[in-house]
């Protein structure tokens, strides 16, 4: 199993509208974590995920706006590859079974320990060992997010690191455009974005893809269909 150092490395997002736990739990959090999001409800959860597309996250299951299960369904329809915990007060079984049918990966009875997260995490890492990488897009495209590699209509292509990077984004929510801002931000880092740039990255994907996979919104980004 990776140690818990391996965790320095990743990002989680804490969703809790109790504003005390929250702070409690964030706090600790920072001990293990490069970086901790959070939000009070469903719907900050969601802009939060978009925005940092975190490895864990968090969520308690009663909450304004949205709770915990629709917050989930919307990750599911993101294609969201983040490790799942649910924190809540509820004991009920049946609840549970609900939860891992939503593919919820961990479940964690309130008041949370030090113990309770920590055990979650060595499961998350050692899920990591093990889970295969792929996911699948539709029946003629597979991404392998290990390898850095794609494969469409039965060819297999290598992907370098913007070409991934991008690729990796607009999956992360499809139908949703990213602007150039937000891809600047997620792809480019630290460096500038020039247009022509962006612009090659996607001619390049597209040559590997197909034409009708990245739509261009005018002035605006780009989104997967």
């Amino acid at each position: 199993m990776q140690p818990l150092i391996s965790l320095k490395s990743k990002t989680i997002l804490l969703v809790e509208d109790e504003h005390i736990i929250r702070n409690n739990i964030a706090s600790m959090l920072k001990f293990f974590f490069k970086d901790v999001y959070t939000a009070s409800n469903g719907l900050e959860g969601l802009e939060q995920y978009e925005n940092h597309l975190p490895d864990i996250i968090i969520t308690d299951l009663k909450m304004p706006y949205m709770d915990g299960f629709e917050f989930i369904t919307q990750l599911q329809a993101r294609l969201c590859q983040s490790y799942l915990i649910i924190v809540s007060a509820h004991t009920d079984t049946d609840l549970l079974i609900d939860a891992i049918h939503k593919g919820v990966d961990r479940y964690i009875i309130k008041p949370v320990t030090e113990e309770d997260l920590l055990g979650s995490f060595n499961a998350f890492l050692k899920k990591t060992e093990h889970t295969s990488t792929q996911i699948q897009l539709d029946e003629h495209i597979f991404i392998d997010f290990e390898k850095n590699s794609v494969t469409a209509y039965n060819k297999s292509f290598h992907l370098n690191k913007k070409e991934f990077a991008l690729l990796k984004l607009l999956c992360s929510n499809i139908n949703k455009t990213f602007t150039y801002e937000e891809i600047e931000y997620q792809v480019w880092g630290e460096y500038s974005m020039s247009l022509s740039a962006l612009r090659s990255v996607v001619r390049d994907l597209r040559k590997k893809l197909g034409q009708n996979y990245i739509i261009n919104i005018h002035r605006t980004g780009y989104r997967f269909k």
